[in-house]
Order: C-alpha cells, then structure tokens, then sequence
C-alpha cells in the first residue's frame, strides 16, 4: 500500500493530485506524527516508514478516493487557491 500510495499521488505527474491529499486533515495529521517520528530516527527510510499499519490505510484509501478523480474536477475543488485570476 505504501508503494501505492506513491505511485498515485508522489509519482503523478499532475500536480493537482498532491494538492488534493496534501490538504486533507486527515493526511495533515498523519504526516505531522510521521515526519516528527522520522526526524526522531535521523531521517532512516522514508517517512511512511513509520506509518502505523492504520495509517497507511487511511492514506491509502485517501490517496485512491483522489486519484479516482479527474484532474479537472480536483481543479474545481482544491485550485482556487492555486490558480492565478
């Protein structure tokens, strides 16, 4: 799952894919525990490294209900602040 959830998010090469997982409180949440468990471990692995087994599915499941969508519909939802008027 941790793979995958690069795979459809990290590795995607539309940007408005990250937008979208980035800004959910949930994945906020998650990363802000998981990064500070990671620095604690001098930047061994990756940060999911550290994810607890329900985290990843939390983030997996987030990371599949995104890249479900159409770029132009998580345009309309999260872009407003990204895109210039």
């Amino acid at each position: 799952m941790k793979e995958e959830i690069i795979r459809l998010i990290d590795e995607n090469n539309e940007v408005v894919y990250k937008i979208a997982f980035y800004s959910q409180p949930e994945v906020q949440s998650i990363l802000e525990r998981v990064n500070k468990k990671w620095e604690e471990n001098n930047y061994q692995g990756k940060p999911l490294d550290y994810a607890t087994d329900e985290e990843v599915v939390v983030l997996y499941n987030i990371a599949v209900r995104i890249s479900s969508k159409r770029p132009g519909e998580l345009w309309a939802i999260y872009g407003r602040d990204y895109i210039p008027s």
